[in-house]
């Protein structure tokens, strides 16, 4: 059965040598793994770049178990067509790198099968229109994964924290949070994500 879905893409494995695994957070806040044959030879169907990391793209795929074998949730991606480009975030390697490092955050965080998280989806989003035209990358990264860590409901909620966590992504520049320790803070999010992703919760 055809079905059609957006998203953006959060990750792509290359599987033999012109097919796609291609990792999606879908608007409902889901992660769906789509299989692209011949996606590196298919200017046609895969051209533009749109199964790149960070494209929010509209898809329509085979909604079936694929035939690779095993437990794998494989589902046939038939065609794909770029919704928003974030072409904002080439235009510098610094925000391209950081666009990257919170697509694997999520990745990390979202399971195949898992509930959906519209509000997931929202806050990468956002992340991601935010970096185009942010002048403080350091501040955002820390605001993210304090939004991150909130979402998923394990952020000790207190202080700097919490006032970070009330806040849209798109303040993270604003002049009243300049008197936050952001590099105390930073450090805090940082080691309780290393720590959620490792604890085997996710």
């Amino acid at each position: 059965m055809l079905a059609q879905t957006k998203g953006i893409v959060l990750k792509t494995t290359r599987y033999g040598e012109a097919d796609l695994i291609v990792s999606i957070l879908t608007a409902e806040g889901l992660r769906l793994q789509l299989f692209a044959r011949s996606a590196l030879k298919s200017k046609k169907r895969f051209g533009g770049g749109v199964l790149e990391p960070t494209r929010y793209i509209q898809v329509s795929y085979e909604d079936r178990r694929s035939r690779l074998g095993g437990e794998s949730d494989l589902h046939s991606l038939r065609e794909a067509s770029i919704v928003e480009s974030f072409e904002g975030l080439r235009s510098d390697y610094a925000k391209l790198e950081l666009a990257l490092s919170l697509l694997q955050s999520v990745h990390s965080i979202v399971r195949q099968g898992d509930s959906g998280s519209p509000e997931l989806f929202n806050l990468l989003g956002n992340a991601l229109r935010a970096i185009q035209i942010s002048s403080e990358l350091t501040r955002l990264r820390v605001h993210f994964d304090i939004r991150l860590l909130a979402s998923q409901g394990v952020l000790e909620i207190e202080g700097e924290a919490a006032q970070l966590a009330a806040l849209s992504i798109g303040s993270h520049a604003v002049d009243e949070l300049s008197s936050i320790d952001w590099r105390s803070v930073g450090a805090m999010a940082t080691q309780q994500l290393r720590s959620y992703v490792e604890s085997g919760a996710v």
